[in-house]
C-alpha cells in the first residue's frame, strides 16, 4: 500500500469526525486542524515507540579504533544526531573483519572482568553514558556492523530527510497510513470526551494484525534446530569403555 501524505489522512479523516476538509494540515490555521495535526504527531510516535518495524530498521558499521572506549554512539564517528537512534536490535553486533558476535555484558560481568586478566579473545561491549565500550579493547581498523531502529517515522516527499514529525503536507509517513488514520480517530474522540471504544480495539486489531505481518519472521520449530535434511552425529572410536 502506497504511503499517504499528512495532508491525504488528514482530509481522510477530517469529514469523518464532522470537519471541513482542509487545503493545507500543517499550515492551516483552524484550531480543529492543528489538533488533527498534533493527535497525529502523536500517532505517529507512539506506534514508531511500540515495535521494531522493519521500516524502521537500518544498518550501520563502524571501524574501531585501539581503546576500550570507542566514543559517543551518537553524536560521535559512529552514529549521527539525525539518524534518530532509539536502541540496537539484540545480537546483531557482529565483528565483520575477525567473523565473530559482540555479546553486550551487564554491569557486573563488566566490573569483574576489569578486576580480573579472565577476560577471553573476544570483545564484549556495554553502552554507558552514551559511549560504546569494547572490553577487551579492539584492534583499530576492525569493522563492525550492526542495525538499529530508529525514530525517524517521517520522511520528506524527497525521501532524503527524516524527521519525527510531520513539518509539510508532502511529508511521507514510513509506518502504514492506514493505523495512523484509525490512530488518530480513536485519539480525536478520546480528546473530545467521546465514546472511543470500538475506534480503539479496531485500532489494537488492526496493530495487531500488522505486527504478525511485519518483515520476516525466524521459524521456529518444536522438533529442535532444522538442519536441511542432515542430522549432525559424534563418531565414537571403537574400543573397550568398560575398562
Amino acid at each position: 500500500m502506497a504511503a499517504k501524505s499528512v495532508l491525504s489522512i488528514v482530509r481522510e479523516v477530517a469529514p469523518r469526525l464532522g470537519i471541513q476538509r482542509p487545503n493545507t494540515a500543517t499550515g492551516s490555521t483552524d484550531v480543529q486542524v492543528q489538533q488533527l495535526l498534533s493527535l497525529l504527531n502523536e500517532e505517529g510516535q507512539e506506534l514508531a515507540a511500540r515495535y521494531d518495524w522493519e521500516k524502521l530498521t537500518k544498518e550501520k558499521t563502524f571501524t574501531t579504533i585501539a581503546a576500550e572506549d570507542q566514543g559517543l554512539l551518537v553524536g560521535g564517528t559512529i552514529l549521527a544526531t539525525t539518524d534518530g537512534f532509539d536502541h540496537i536490535l539484540n545480537d546483531t553486533i557482529w565483528d565483520r573483519t575477525t567473523e565473530y558476535a559482540l555479546h553486550s555484558t551487564a554491569p557486573q560481568r563488566w566490573q569483574a572482568d576489569k578486576a580480573t586478566i579472565t577476560v577471553g579473545p573476544y570483545s564484549r561491549f556495554r553502552i554507558r553514558q552514551g559511549h560504546l565500550y569494547m572490553l577487551p579493547a579492539p584492534t583499530a581498523g576492525l569493522t563492525v556492523a550492526f542495525e538499529y531502529k530508529t525514530e525517524n517515522w517521517v520522511q520528506n516527499e524527497a525521501g532524503d530527510e527524516f524527521s519525527t514529525e510531520f513539518s509539510d503536507d508532502t511529508d511521507l509517513p514510513l509506518l502504514d497510513s492506514r493505523l495512523l488514520t484509525l490512530g488518530l480517530k480513536w485519539r480525536w474522540r478520546a480528546a473530545k470526551r467521546l465514546s472511543y471504544a470500538e475506534d480503539f480495539q479496531a485500532y489494537e486489531l488492526a496493530v495487531a494484525d500488522s505486527m504478525t505481518r511485519d518483515g520476516v519472521k525466524q521459524s521456529a520449530s518444536l522438533n529442535g534446530p532444522d538442519y536441511g535434511g542432515f542430522e549432525p552425529y559424534v563418531v565414537v572410536p571403537s574400543g573397550d569403555w568398560d575398562q
